[in-house]
């Protein structure tokens, strides 16, 4: 069973004496409303501007040149293309990088050579038979001395370090298999 709600009971209101309403409206008063204001008058609107089209960008067409005429090639038909000059054979002389003392390029050559001399030693005394898998390691080795001995030679000191150690790492871990 439930609960029923039961309506509040709400306290009697006092009969307070109330003013009379008057019935009519005094004189003053109109019953008749104003008409609406009438709304403003429109003034004709003129047609929005035409906005000029843009014009479409113009499409630029490849000028056709004739093909340079090389006084040693007597045949036109034959195009005489001549590779423009190599300006990286001129900037060889030319090493970019970093700023180094010649303290560290020095520590730097002892240990590049240190680490070359080291994969060396580690290679011959592998011996063996090796896997596949060993003598491709092996050709990976040799291939970074001999390309560090070669940016030895170039100048390219920090290249060469680089290498010598990516052949140190690779003989190490041949090694330790």
């Amino acid at each position: 069973m439930g609960c029923a709600k039961r309506a509040p009971k709400l306290p009697a209101q006092a009969n307070a004496p109330a003013e009379s309403i008057p019935s009519t409206l005094p004189p003053e008063i109109a019953e008749v409303t104003p008409p609406p204001p009438p709304p403003p008058a429109r003034e004709p609107e003129a047609p929005p501007p035409e906005l000029p089209k843009p014009k479409p960008e113009p499409h630029h067409r490849r000028k056709h040149t004739q093909p340079v005429q090389n006084s040693s090639n007597s045949n036109p038909a034959i195009a005489a293309a001549q590779p423009p000059e190599n300006p990286a054979a001129e900037a060889a002389d030319m090493a970019i990088g970093a700023d180094v003392s010649t303290a560290q390029l020095f520590h730097q050559k002892q240990t590049t050579a240190k680490l070359l001399e080291e994969t060396e030693k580690s290679l011959s005394a592998l011996g063996g038979t090796l896997s596949h898998q060993q003598e491709e390691i092996v050709a990976q080795i040799r291939s970074y001395v001999i390309q560090s001995r070669n940016a030895t030679k170039d100048g390219d000191f920090e290249r060469a370090y680089n290498l010598a150690t990516k052949a140190h790492l690779l003989s190490a871990a041949l090694i330790k298999k």
